[in-house]
């Protein structure tokens, strides 16, 4: 099964991309143009994606992610299609590369944090074993690349023998390969048109009631030009007249409406931070911050999930189980023709209520709002109760390492933690508040006051130390440690050294509270 990339370390943006919308309703004939441009378009990026995949010459610009290499561009030029515009066949071919370049780096990130050392760290290393070289090639390409860490794995693959050389390629081969079943070939159902200057040019409008027009260049058909009008909100029409018209657009036709977006660049300052605040993101309380403060609560949204969607959909299970059993008793039992035709009637019946049942999606619907409704709402009153000089400390969440029980699991996806997470710092980003994110390995465990880690401290959503009985609840203990957690230098220093190996980190981090914890008794001893 694919998994998910591991979730990046995020921090202030003093630039941040927003979106303006643009829409129109263009007359059947437009609508079908625009319709087959939007179906070529996706068929080109999933022809590219194969072609791509099965070419082993270009493993290590893929890796790189390097469109504008010649080779990549030479190969392009020759998978063109005639009859289809350059342009439009670029950005395809453009598109198709960063998927499968995001696959190979998945697979890469995987093999780093496995311990596959130098073949995993770096990208040339890791394409050039992708394709089977050599030691001997891979110590000449190193040499002719300058820095620093290119002069260690020249020196690392210098010193390693022929025969453990051998072994780590066996090894990494085995890897490669196991992972590649894990992260499928990306195969897109649907996709947004990039239209640059070459194929589209909007303009204000003259003669009609819309603001604005789009002429868009048909890629299909030759020197064939569609005009549409575009219309949008005041408050977009307030963003596009103070800002500079993109060169590059997205184009996407949905239900009969053409919808154009293109991006701008807003800048702001870094704000200076005076006072600290950790947010430990929970599951009963959306937030607990370290000043004591509970925010929000998703156990109601939880009690819906379990009361009203699960057993709708388990009952839209049970119907299809019910029909799979009939067709696979058909297929096995020689019957007579009456009871055959009443089978494939119960089977056509129990179809009709799979096709027509609607109450398990409304019921997925209203939880998926009532989710965004409590995310916005604890977002907005934390956001809204702090100053512009307060940093706020927030755990790294990765939401794939799903290592609890089945419930806990299930609780954390369904929760959508990292959903909650990820609108919290935009939200800081949009007031222009700074955060920090520190690891979030044993916050709920450690004792604040005398640093005992332990297990057994946590109980539930109660904290009681076992060594010096400090009791508190356990969401703030846990805000309370990760504002810590911010200023450690010590810790810091931990995770930047072990960042690409988790359980190194969390028994480098055990060793560290282990020394305090002594030290702290130590000092009580010596004061009593």
């Amino acid at each position: 099964m694919p998994k998910a990339r591991k979730k990046k370390n995020s921090s202030f943006q003093t630039t941040i991309t927003k979106s303006v919308f643009l829409y129109g309703r263009p007359n059947k004939e437009k609508l079908v143009i625009l319709q087959q441009m939007q179906n070529s378009y996706t068929a080109l990026i999933n022809r590219d994606i194969d072609l791509l995949e099965k070419n082993p010459d270009i493993v290590l610009q893929l890796v790189k992610n390097d469109k504008k290499d010649p080779q990549m561009r030479k190969l392009e030029k020759a998978i063109r299609p005639e009859g289809i515009n350059s342009a439009f066949c670029q950005n395809a071919f453009d598109a198709a590369v960063v998927q499968v370049s995001g696959r190979l780096n998945n697979i890469r990130l995987d093999l780093l944090s496995e311990g596959m050392g130098i073949f995993a760290q770096s990208k040339v290393l890791f394409a050039m074993s992708v394709m089977g070289c050599s030691k001997q090639k891979m110590e000449e390409t190193m040499r002719q690349i300058e820095g620093t860490f290119y002069e260690d794995c020249t020196k690392t693959l210098h010193e390693m023998s022929e025969k453990e050389f051998s072994d780590l390629q066996l090894e990494f081969q085995e890897r490669y390969a196991s992972k590649s079943l894990e992260y499928r070939v990306p195969k897109l159902c649907f996709v947004s048109v990039p239209l640059d200057l070459r194929l589209m040019k909007i303009e204000q409008s003259t003669d009609t009631k819309m603001p604005y027009v789009i002429i868009i260049t048909n890629p299909l058909k030759t020197r064939q030009r569609i005009t549409i009008p575009i219309d949008t909100s005041s408050h977009f029409l307030h963003k596009i007249q103070n800002n500079k018209m993109a060169g590059t657009v997205l184009m996407q036709v949905r239900k009969g409406n053409l919808r154009i977006g293109w991006s701008y660049d807003s800048t702001r300052q870094q704000p200076a931070t005076i006072n600290c605040i950790g947010v430990d993101t929970g599951i009963s309380d959306c937030f607990h911050t370290s000043d004591g403060r509970a925010i929000g609560s998703m156990s109601p949204v939880i009690d819906f999930y379990h009361k009203e969607v699960e057993p709708a959909f388990a009952e839209l299970a049970g119907l299809r189980n019910k029909k799979r059993k009939i067709k696979h008793f058909l297929r096995k039992h020689d019957l007579p023709e009456d009871v055959r035709r009443s089978l494939i009637k119960k089977m056509d019946h129990l179809e009709r209520m799979i096709q027509t049942a609607k109450a398990p999606y409304r019921k997925k619907r209203c939880y998926y709002a009532r989710l965004d409704h409590e995310i916005k709402k604890s977002v907005t009153t934390y956001v809204d109760s702090i100053s512009k000089d307060t940093l706020t400390a927030i755990e790294k969440l990765d939401i794939k390492e799903f290592n609890k029980s089945r419930k806990v699991n299930g609780m954390f996806s369904k929760f959508a933690r990292g959903k909650l997470q990820r609108k919290l710092m935009e939200a800081l980003n949009q007031k222009g508040c700074d955060f920090f994110e520190v690891a979030p390995d044993f916050t709920s465990q450690v004792c604040p006051v005398c640093i005992n880690l332990n297990a057994e401290n946590r109980h539930s959503k109660g904290f009681c130390c076992t060594s010096c009985g400090y009791q508190d609840d356990a969401d703030h203990v846990g805000a309370v440690n990760i504002r810590n957690r911010a200023g450690d230098r010590e810790i810091l220093e931990l995770c930047k050294e072990h960042q690409y190996s988790r359980k190194n980190l969390q028994n480098a981090i055990r060793i560290v509270y282990e020394k305090r914890h002594i030290a702290y008794k130590t000092k009580q001893a010596a004061s009593a």
